[in-house]
C-alpha cells in the first residue's frame, strides 16, 4: 500500500508540471514563422510528462504499478556496469555522429541501449531502434531544418 500512495503522489505532482511546462510552452510561443519558437521543446517535455503520469495513475489504480516487488537499480549485480556502458555508448555516440551520420549512429547506439542495457529481443531492439531513428530524423531533419533552409534563402 505505501508503493501505491507514493505513486499516486508522485504522478500527481509530476502530471500537474507537465501541465505547467505546457501552459509555459505556449505562451512562449511553439514557432515563430517557419523556426521552432522558444515554447516548443517545453511543450513538447509536458506532453511526455504529462502522458506518462497518466499512464503511472492508471497502473496504480488498476493495480499494475506495485504489484511487482522490484529490485532498485543499484543493487543489481550488474548495475554499476550498466551505467559504464551506457555512459560509454553515450561518448561513443558523440565520436561517431560526424563520421558515420545521424541515422546509423543513432541506430547503432538505440540497438546497444535497447538490446544489451534494456534486454529486449533482437526483433524488437532492431524494430525500435529503426523506428525511432527515421522518426526523430523525419521530424527534424526534414520537416524542421528543411523549413529554415527555405525561409533563409
Amino acid at each position: 500500500m505505501r508503493m501505491k500512495s507514493r505513486n499516486i503522489v508522485s504522478a500527481t505532482l509530476l502530471f500537474l508540471f507537465g501541465l505547467f511546462a505546457l501552459r509555459e510552452g505556449i505562451r512562449l510561443g511553439l514557432k515563430l514563422g517557419f523556426k521552432m519558437g522558444p515554447g516548443f521543446f517545453p511543450f513538447v517535455a509536458g506532453v511526455i510528462l504529462s502522458s506518462l503520469s497518466l499512464i503511472l495513475l492508471v497502473q496504480t489504480a488498476i493495480g499494475e504499478g506495485a504489484q511487482a516487488q522490484k529490485v532498485p537499480f543499484w543493487k543489481t549485480q550488474y548495475g554499476w556496469l550498466l551505467l559504464f556502458l551506457t555512459l560509454s555508448a553515450m561518448v561513443g555516440y558523440l565520436l561517431i555522429l560526424d563520421y558515420v551520420g545521424f541515422l546509423v549512429s543513432t541506430f547503432v547506439l538505440l540497438l546497444f541501449l535497447f538490446k544489451v542495457i534494456g534486454g529486449l529481443k533482437w526483433w524488437a531492439a532492431g524494430f525500435g531502434s529503426v523506428t525511432a531513428a527515421v522518426v526523430v530524423y523525419l521530424i527534424f531533419g526534414t520537416f524542421v531544418f528543411q523549413r529554415d533552409l527555405v525561409t533563409e534563402q
